[in-house]
């Protein structure tokens, strides 16, 4: 408890940095804007209306946090968000007791549970190797914590942890007429921490790309390889894959989308299908998140199909949260 309490005032933290960075992100904007507008320019044109016309023209909201996150990171001690970090205080589920089969908690689990994730993430090279490839090193935990559960001692059922080193380049290119605001490329870990039957991991490759093609809407894709592991030669031994079969029922990438309806109002959504005409099988996510005041925002999540959490990448699940974000994705 007093663990997750002290990572969500980091995430706080990281937050007012954000906040605090914005201004200079739109005055910067409009200063990089006037520099090519100058070279542009006709003999006619006055600075002042090259410089209105600067600050009537928007970033689009992927180079918006990128700018908020290259000013934060100038602080020697920022931390800045990676995925959104929130917290459902009331998130209702059906648990599925399969994996917990022979566990002194099997039967005893709670379909009310709170789900939290916190995900930071650091800029560890700027400009690597050439303008606007960064290197960057994120985390993310997601848990599952059986909090209203005092029969049981109220333990976390599940928590997923999420290193990987990315390498993002930020420059503007297109890719079969979409305009390609970012590119990424990272190599990625995931696992439960777990021992034994609930042991749950992967290694991953994943090249995503994210464009927007309007000023408030944003598409994401992400593909990935997983790195083959050995096979398990016992199902007790902690050595080899606990999960051979992972990418049945997760595929090889996601489709994720989000829309900027209004101020601090936004839908977005995540989309995996394993792309099989035999057992197909897929998931979907989808949010809602709106202003409760200058820093929090309310947050509604549904989830529907295979995959929420590593213990249950084979299991079919359904959930319902509601409660608040401390960052969103823009």
């Amino acid at each position: 408890m007093k663990g997750a309490v002290l990572l969500l005032l980091g995430v706080w933290a990281s937050n007012v940095n954000f906040a605090i960075a914005t201004e200079s992100v739109v005055h910067n904007a409009v200063d990089e804007c006037l520099l090519i507008a100058l070279k542009q320019a006709t003999p006619e044109q006055t600075v002042a209306e090259l410089r209105a016309s600067c600050r009537h023209e928007k970033p689009t909201l992927i180079k918006h946090r990128i700018g908020l996150e290259k000013q934060a990171s100038k602080n020697p001690f920022a931390i800045v968000p990676h995925k959104p970090n929130f917290v459902l205080p009331l998130s209702v589920t059906n648990i599925d007791e399969v994996p917990y089969a022979g566990l002194a908690i099997d039967s005893e689990l709670d379909d009310l549970e709170i789900k939290f994730q916190v995900s930071l993430k650091y800029l560890a090279v700027e400009d690597l190797l050439f303008d606007d490839l960064d290197l960057e090193i994120g985390f993310t935990t997601t848990s599952w914590w059986q909090a209203y559960n005092s029969g049981i001692s109220a333990p976390f059922r599940e928590t997923n942890y999420e290193p990987e080193v990315i390498f993002n380049y930020h420059h503007s290119w297109t890719l079969l007429g979409l305009p390609i605001e970012q590119t990424s490329l990272s190599f990625n870990h995931q696992s439960n921490g777990q021992t034994g039957q609930l042991s749950r991991s992967w290694n991953r490759i994943i090249l995503g790309f994210a464009f927007a093609p309007t000023e408030n809407v944003v598409w994401g894709l992400r593909t990935w390889y997983r790195i083959p592991e050995d096979e398990k030669v016992d199902p007790l031994d902690p050595a080899g894959d606990d999960n051979p079969d992972i990418e049945k029922y997760l595929g090889y990438g996601e489709l994720g989308g989000l829309w900027s309806i209004a101020d601090k109002h936004s839908l977005e959504f995540m989309f995996r299908n394993n792309l099989r005409t035999e057992d197909n099988r897929g998931s979907i996510q989808l949010g809602w998140s709106f202003p409760i005041n200058g820093r929090i925002q309310g947050y509604v999540e549904y989830f529907n199909g295979y995959g929420e959490s590593l213990i249950y990448y084979n299991h079919h699940s359904q959930r319902l949260g509601i409660g608040f974000k401390l960052t969103n994705w823009l």
